[in-house]
């Protein structure tokens, strides 16, 4: 229990900022590549673990039969152009049929390998999300991440957008680095075999170089990849900079969507446009960026490229033209040192998508590590914040409870009460200490000190100004936190006809924006017939029925009244008009 002064509480909390550079501060140990894959990791932890493995064999066996079928295309090729180098129509008869069917065993093997891919990416994607949403929607994680992370934006796009990133590039990268390391196991062995020997001579000294096409193509590969990171590191920054203005591109949208009857009502368009087009302008700035990245890389690896399929050609036509290389044996060794360079070049291949799923990755982390940290913060008792525990008894307490706002600002000092199971208490105070009071019993403020003592086993119920209105039907809303079907059609009609809303009852099934469609007024209503038909032990209201006139919140908190018999009903306030309702009032004076 903390019996600071107000003073002190200011001084510790550092007036808003010693939370978030706390916050802020905290050290995740190992690297962030390493900590992404810890997080999808969890997935063997779950009952998706059999799918996910089962998933992974199917990927590696695909993989491991096409790098069969790519030697044996190795192979055929060798055997085709001797084929025609001798003029064989049986051997090229032979060869066709042999063609078929390794392309027939191509088209089944890609295609499978395919379909497992994305089998297990959206396994993965529905881990990770799933994982994500929980962190993020326990215990009111969302509603803080905001105060104590103001950096931390666009949620939802870390979590639709950034999660399906990191997950399909996570399988395409580990398929195509097993791809790769077969390849190139698989074909420097036929690359070593096929090129065979080069003698060099010079000034009466010879060297025998074994293998020498193998050297060759790991030069060759090493410079390739030593310069694609040297240009294409830049590539990362800019990629990051690009999601994060789509992201606050997007995000403004979304509010303008969400706004837009009040910005018709305000005449705002103008305003919103011009915000709008400054976001946007943020995301053809990082566009460019990012395309000077692309395109450097993209004139880099084309020259590679082209250079590739003809280099093993042009080194070894001499030793074809002096015969001592068949030109199936140099078809097939320009096909293995092809192989053996892809495999090599796996990184330069794949950074524009490697910097991709890093700027992904860290978007995904920093919301699944701030939602995480919240939650610690929520469980250690630290001084000049509020703590709040389950206590042995019926009864909810408040002990020492001072109530700081975000500027600093004392609004409650040393606040202790106690109110009893059953118990209708109104605690009046001013607007702003009302607010702050009914968030710190929610779990949904850390400013301040002091210690708020729920009963030990109790679910509290919250009905604010508006209440939570997805897009959905009514019976669902009405039902939440339990599916529609755990309560019955008649007890929710029964519900809506107490809190006024009988007109409602025919659309209980209808599906609808409903916090567009409702006035405040019937979504206050509505937030009034949840109370009354889940009939919490324990009820907190704040402006729960400030929409409506004298006449009509005198009836329904009588209806509240009647309906939760037993239930304790604390009604935080900053007017007294309910107080015939209450067994006891409490008047909080301006930090006092």
């Amino acid at each position: 229990m903390h019996t600071d002064t107000p003073s002190a509480i200011i001084d510790r909390i550092g007036q808003h900022g010693a939370l978030r550079a706390r916050f802020a501060a905290r050290v995740h140990p190992g690297p962030a590549d390493l900590r992404m894959l810890r997080l999808l990791a969890g997935i063997f932890r779950t009952e998706a673990r059999w799918r996910a493995v089962a998933l992974t064999a199917a990927i590696i066996v695909a993989t491991v039969a096409l790098i069969v079928l790519m030697v044996r295309f190795a192979i055929w090729n060798g055997d085709f152009f001797d084929a025609i180098e001798q003029k064989s129509w049986p051997g090229l008869v032979r060869q066709a049929w042999m063609f078929a069917a390794i392309l027939a065993g191509g088209m089944i093997t890609h295609a499978a390998a395919l379909q497992a891919r994305r089998m297990l990416q959206i396994t993965l994607r529905r881990h990770l999300t799933l994982a994500l949403i929980d962190t993020w929607m326990a215990d009111g994680h969302h509603a803080r991440l905001r105060d104590v992370a103001p950096g931390l934006a666009n949620e939802d796009g870390r979590i639709a957008e950034d999660a399906r990133v990191v997950c399909e590039l996570m399988v395409d990268f580990l398929a195509s680095l097993l791809y790769a390391l077969l390849q190139f196991v698989v074909f420097v062995g036929m690359l070593w075999l096929s090129s065979g020997p080069l003698r060099l001579s010079a000034g009466g000294i010879a060297v025998t170089v074994p293998g020498h096409m193998v050297w060759v193509a790991l030069f060759y590969a090493s410079l390739g990849a030593a310069i694609t990171i040297r240009v294409g590191h830049p590539l990362v920054r800019a990629t990051d900079r690009r999601q994060t203005a789509e992201a606050a591109f997007r995000e403004g949208l979304v509010h303008a969507v969400s706004r837009s009857a009040t910005i018709a009502l305000g005449r705002a368009e103008p305003g919103e446009r011009r915000r709008l087009a400054g976001r946007f302008a943020a995301v053809s700035s990082t566009w460019a960026e990012q395309t000077i990245s692309f395109r450097r890389m993209t004139f880099f690896t084309a020259g590679f490229g082209f250079l590739t399929a003809a280099l093993p050609m042009l080194l070894l036509a001499p030793r074809h033209f002096a015969g001592d290389m068949s030109l199936g044996t140099l078809m097939q060794v320009t096909v293995a040192f092809g192989q053996v360079t892809a495999a090599l070049f796996w990184m330069s291949d794949n950074y524009p998508f490697i910097a991709q799923w890093e700027a992904s990755a860290a978007r995904v982390l920093a919301l699944h590590e701030a939602a995480s940290d919240i939650g610690e913060e929520q469980e250690t008792d630290r001084p000049g914040e509020i703590e709040r525990v389950a206590k042995n008894g019926p009864g909810l307490s408040f002990l020492d409870l001072s109530l700081v706002s975000a500027s600093g600002e004392v609004l409650v000092r040393r606040f202790n009460a106690s109110v009893a199971p059953g118990e209708r208490l109104l605690v009046e105070a001013t607007p702003p200490a009302a607010a702050a009071l009914f968030r710190a019993v929610a779990g949904l403020s850390a400013w301040g000190s002091g210690t708020i003592e729920l009963p030990e086993g109790a679910v509290p119920f919250f009905l604010g100004e508006r209440p939570y209105l997805p897009e959905a039907t009514l019976a669902e809303i009405l039902a939440d936190p339990r599916a529609p079907g755990e309560v019955s059609r008649a007890q929710m009609t029964a519900a809506m006809v107490e809190a006024g809303l009988a007109a409602l009852i025919p659309s209980l099934s209808v599906a609808a924006a409903w916090e567009q469609e409702l006035s405040v007024e019937d979504q206050q209503r509505l937030g009034i017939a949840r109370a009354i038909l889940h009939r919490p032990a324990w009820l907190f209201m704040h402006d729960a029925m400030s929409a409506l006139d004298a006449e009509q919140e005198d009836r329904l908190m009588g209806v509240l009244v009647a309906s939760l018999q037993g239930s304790a009903i604390v009604t935080i306030a900053h007017r007294a008009a309910l107080d015939r309702f209450h067994q006891r009032r409490i008047a909080l004076t301006r930090a006092g």
